[in-house]
């Protein structure tokens, strides 16, 4: 079904007002026919001959409106917005240009079958997964996209003591995407809850919100957040900059 993206856009006078982007698919099958082949590609960062010294992401960055305010703030840092929509990507890229944000970066990504295609082993400081598409109809909860899986790509990217945080405003999708980083699989990868374990995060780890979590906030809900940190030992440690072969 296809409805209009809503981001949120400055107005006069400093207030901010909704705009609607329409024609772009608000909900996306990652295992339809069309995203199954992997096709991401290296984030372009990566190609530099001089890496920042922090890298932060944003899964399933959709307006991107967390990755724009993180990158303004921390004009040091390479920001990489990834979503499976090509025209919200493309959408962001062009704000991101406009907006002269030259340290942040937005690409393709269907992290169900290809985020190891876009990082290289320890080179990401942070993963931040922001309420993801709770998919609510029991037929569609196999698209939920925190799984044993992606946590093992997450984990080989993350940087030793890099951290993964994960909000949402489900209660059940908090309980589920939970009890998938205590599994004792999760915690063999090294991740380790930053609030002790089976507990919830009161605070983000940087002082900005996504538009959900503004909205969310705004009708006096709540928003459930974890935060792991992942342990490494020293045989992963010294590939922290090293790229992902071009030729995949």
């Amino acid at each position: 079904m296809r409805g209009p993206v809503r981001t949120l856009v400055p107005a006069a006078g400093g207030q901010v007002k909704c705009a609607s982007v329409r024609g772009v698919r608000q909900h996306v099958n990652p295992f339809g026919l069309a995203y199954l082949e992997p096709r991401a590609r290296a984030a372009r960062y990566l190609a530099r001959s001089t890496q920042p010294d922090r890298v932060e992401v944003e899964l399933g960055c959709a307006d991107a409106d967390f990755s724009f305010g993180l990158a303004a703030a921390q004009p040091g840092w390479q920001v990489v917005g990834l979503d499976i929509r090509e025209p919200v990507i493309e959408r962001n890229s062009r704000r991101a240009e406009r907006v002269g944000l030259a340290n942040l970066e937005f690409a393709y990504c269907n992290l169900s079958t290809d985020l190891d295609r876009v990082f290289a082993a320890n080179c990401v400081d942070r993963f931040h997964l922001l309420f993801p598409d709770p998919w609510i109809k029991p037929r569609h909860r196999k698209r939920r996209v925190l799984t044993q899986t992606l946590c093992g790509v997450l984990a080989s990217q993350l940087r030793p003591g890099g951290e993964l945080h994960v909000a949402t405003d489900v209660f059940e999708l908090a309980l589920e995407m939970l009890a998938e980083l205590e599994d004792p699989a999760a915690a063999a990868l090294g991740f380790r809850n930053l609030t002790g374990p089976w507990r919830f995060a009161q605070e983000g780890p940087v002082p900005l919100a996504s538009r959900r979590e503004v909205i969310t906030r705004r009708r006096g809900q709540r928003v459930w957040r974890m935060r792991y940190v992942v342990h490494k030992t020293a045989l992963v440690t010294g590939t922290r900059r090293r790229s992902p072969d071009p030729a995949t």
